[in-house]
């Protein structure tokens, strides 16, 4: 025990990322050498070739800049350590700043390699708050973390390490920033988090760490356990052998201290090593009406792991009355007419509306823009919505606080029950009569009231049956690797739907199939359901 308790790495989770109305950046380094290019660096080594770790704008590993023409790449490090350091940056008191990394990995080895990157607040001079990177995302994937808004200053540093390099292990950067925001609502942050066996034969084993909160609120603080690499943290300690700044009402400050008895709880933890998530929440959180939080995490999703950050997703699916609140017109017939129908015979066009239409009328930021028209649909050139080709016009703001249709990987998250997941075929059960209206028991024939079937693990209704959900993807193969909040393929001429419908058997209703149709589609059981980033 005591040869495997040492071992844990600590991996810093926020239970929710708030983005603001207005993003600054106030440091930003794409590797360019532009004059937006501010935040200064220094590598070590400075550079190598051959085995290379420096600045190029060659395709190197399947990858190119992440954007722009030149990124930070490094290939064939051969039983070498490369670190990157940024400068500290000055913050501005009282206002939430979020720092945004890119990287590229790839076929990494767990056992004998590593990508990590630390941060270090007010003027700190060591590098001890370390946080593991994917090891094999073969795409650019975005690390993005909120700064406490107690901290003065933040520096950054990066370290990439190989061991039996290979020819086809490859580690890339791009574009580091920090931003300023406005922001409506931060979630708590734990940070500076220490994990310690005793050596006494005890099997006790001491948490440190420090919690901060904008507003000051008491929080929640929970622990989980992974022990396959962080694919899944599917184990929490139990209550009865963690003591100390534990559970609800823990005041934000400094040093706070938690004892776990892990020799107490009568696992064998012996040829394991594991990884452990922190969640902080603040229960004061204000959650829009009808809907749920979905606390990210990781998931399989048939292909490779995909890491969702925290949202909020409709508990129903969109209402003929909230349809026809927003547009002024209820477009559903024959199948089900009435205000808690959900709504059907909307396109993918019509759902990108409904949603920058409403975050205008709740005073949100819309998320959707088409081309160069802006955000407000009044704008729009006509026709807009009437050729399947033009879907590749509309853009999404991935930080704006409006309303947005859920991504697939989203949306497959959610279906499956999220962190609380038990693993079911249909969307909250084993038994599709349990949450599903399909073609096996639709009777009489056509839609339902939204929320008649019981619920999945997270309380959301309706996401196995009744009506096929659009979400925002193009329709594409899913990508190999490690992805990290998936946005769908670059290219393609139909959109995802998911969770089958009232006229489909139920094979149709499982989490994990996939449909498409053209954006301009509209049928009898195809409607959605909304998302938003915070509240």
């Amino acid at each position: 025990m005591e040869q495997i308790m040492n071992k844990y790495i600590i991996i810093l989770i926020l239970c929710a990322l708030s983005f603001g109305l207005f993003a600054q950046n106030i440091a930003q380094q794409g590797f360019e050498n532009t004059a937006n290019d501010t935040w200064s660096y220094s590598a070590s080594p400075a550079s190598t070739v051959p085995y290379f770790w420096g600045r190029t704008n060659q395709a190197m590993g399947g990858a190119t800049a992440q954007s722009g023409s030149w990124y930070w790449a490094s290939w064939l490090m051969e039983n070498n350590e490369a670190s990157m350091s940024f400068s500290n940056v000055a913050l501005t008191p009282g206002t939430q700043h979020s720092i945004s990394i890119y990287y590229y990995s790839r076929n990494l080895n767990p056992a004998t390699d590593q990508i990590k990157l630390c941060l270090e607040y007010d003027n700190g001079t060591e590098w001890n708050n370390w946080i593991p990177l994917l090891l094999d995302t073969q795409a650019w994937s975005l690390f993005s973390i909120n700064i406490p808004q107690s901290a003065s200053t933040v520096r950054v540093k990066i370290l990439t390490q190989y061991s039996n390099p290979g020819m086809d292990k490859y580690v890339h950067w791009d574009n580091f920033s920090i931003k300023a925001e406005e922001a409506e609502f931060t979630a708590p942050v734990v940070f500076n988090t220490s994990v310690v066996q005793r050596r006494d034969g005890s099997k006790l084993v001491d948490i440190t760490y420090d919690l901060f909160d904008a507003n000051g609120d008491l929080c929640e603080v929970s622990l989980k356990l992974s022990s396959d690499g962080g694919t899944t943290f599917n184990y929490i300690p139990n209550a009865a052998f963690l003591s100390g700044d534990i559970g609800e009402d823990i005041a934000p400050g400094f040093g706070k201290a938690i004892i776990w008895d892990a020799g107490a709880e009568g696992i064998d933890f012996d040829g394991f090593q594991f990884m452990l998530q922190f969640t902080a929440d603040d229960p004061t959180r204000p959650i829009p009406e009808n809907f749920v939080f979905v606390e990210g995490g990781t998931f399989h999703n048939g292909t490779s792991n995909v890491t969702i950050s925290s949202f909020y997703i409709d508990k129903y699916e969109l209402t003929q009355a909230g349809y026809q609140a927003v547009m002024g017109s209820n477009p559903a017939s024959d199948y089900g007419v009435g205000s808690n129908y959900p709504v059907y015979y909307v396109s993918w066009f019509n759902a990108i509306e409904y949603c920058n239409r409403r975050s205008m009328q709740e005073g949100l930021t819309p998320c959707y823009s088409y081309s160069t028209y802006g955000t407000n649909p009044d704008g729009w050139p006509s026709g807009w919505n009437t050729s399947d080709s033009n879907h590749t016009n509309v853009n999404c703001n991935w930080s704006a606080n409006g309303y947005r249709l859920p991504t697939e990987m989203e949306w497959m998250f959610a279906a499956k029950g999220g962190n609380q997941s038990q693993g079911y075929t249909y969307s909250g059960s084993y038994d599709v009569n349990a949450v599903a209206w399909y073609e096996g028991n639709n009777n009489p024939w056509g839609t339902k009231d939204v929320g008649l079937k019981d619920p999945n693990e997270l309380g959301t209704f309706d996401m196995s049956g009744n009506v096929w959900e659009w979400v925002w993807d193009i329709y594409g193969s899913y990508p190999s690797g490690s992805q990290t909040n998936p946005t769908g393929a670059n290219s393609g001429s139909s959109r995802v739907r998911r969770g089958g419908g009232w006229l489909y058997d139920a094979d149709y209703c499982t989490v994990s199939l996939r449909d498409y149709s053209n954006a301009t589609y509209s049928g009898d059981d195809l409607g959605f359901r909304c998302v938003r980033v915070s509240p």
